[in-house]
């Protein structure tokens, strides 16, 4: 699922923005519709460089970031679209006379509804896309946004797209800033070794304790490799993240705390 290039597919008041790219392709190419820059967002909205795709995502609160930090430790996603708009201008102005939603306008001209996220996925080998919003518990009670949530429903499943609705309750900033913590791995340039994460797995159970800091148990753990211990750090936050350690992440992941396991 993605628009086409063609300009001539959509109406003339959007053709701009299409030549521009924006919301069309996929992959390294997508743009999204809008960006942070174009919403106001109190301090919430993010721009994050991918690790599966390598371009900068447009997210627009604390609870986007989070889900697509969830999104990208799953395997089998392959591709992640943020801010993905309807150009079916003139079908989502059908579902709103139906669904006596108010469409939105800038000026005279309709403005495209946007999905959150349209996300990409190999399932038992078989690719299929789905589309997930992101809205706060007090928004998903709200009865105007979720008449217009039913237009983007309608919409997807006309199209043959799985829609959902994230249920965002239990993200919390403790949550996000735990992933924002061990993705760092990403960020300080660590390159994973297949045989020294075994040998960093092995070493960092053997000194694990759930009454040592994670800071001591780094230190241990980069003497017993004889390796660096900032390296250690993003060996451990690579392997949190790949879930070979499975940490607690409702609980505070930091270097001057004990770290909390969870049994799978």
């Amino acid at each position: 699922m993605f628009w086409k290039p063609d300009v001539d597919l959509y109406p003339t008041f959007l053709r701009p923005r299409v030549r521009r790219g924006k919301g069309i392709g996929k992959g390294l190419g997508y743009k999204p519709w809008y960006k942070t820059s174009d919403v106001p967002s109190h301090g919430t909205s993010s721009c994050v460089l991918g690790i599966q795709v390598d371009r900068h995502y447009d997210l627009l609160s604390e609870l986007e970031v989070t889900y697509f930090f969830l999104l990208e430790r799953r395997q089998g996603v392959l591709d992640i679209r943020e801010q993905f708009p309807i150009l079916d201008i003139p079908r989502t102005l059908e579902l709103c006379s139906q669904l006596n939603v108010q469409h939105k306008y800038v000026g005279i001209y309709p403005e495209p509804f946007t999905i959150d996220f349209i996300v990409t996925e190999n399932i038992d080998g078989k690719v299929s896309h789905r589309a997930a919003s992101i809205k706060s518990a007090a928004d998903a009670q709200d009865p105007a946004v979720r008449r217009r949530l039913a237009v983007e429903k309608m919409w997807c499943l006309e199209k043959g797209i799985h829609w959902s609705l994230v249920d965002t309750s239990q993200f919390s900033k403790t949550l996000l800033e735990n992933l924002r913590f061990i993705r760092a791995w990403f960020l300080h340039r660590y390159k994973p070794d297949d045989a020294e994460i075994v040998q960093f797995l092995n070493m960092f159970s053997a000194q694990y304790s759930k009454s040592m800091t994670l800071n001591a148990i780094i230190a241990a753990t980069a003497r017993a490799i004889n390796r660096d211990e900032a390296v250690t750090l993003d060996m451990f936050r690579y392997c949190a993240w790949r879930d070979f350690i499975h940490v607690s992440l409702s609980s505070s992941v930091a270097l001057n705390r004990p770290l909390i396991l969870v049994q799978k």
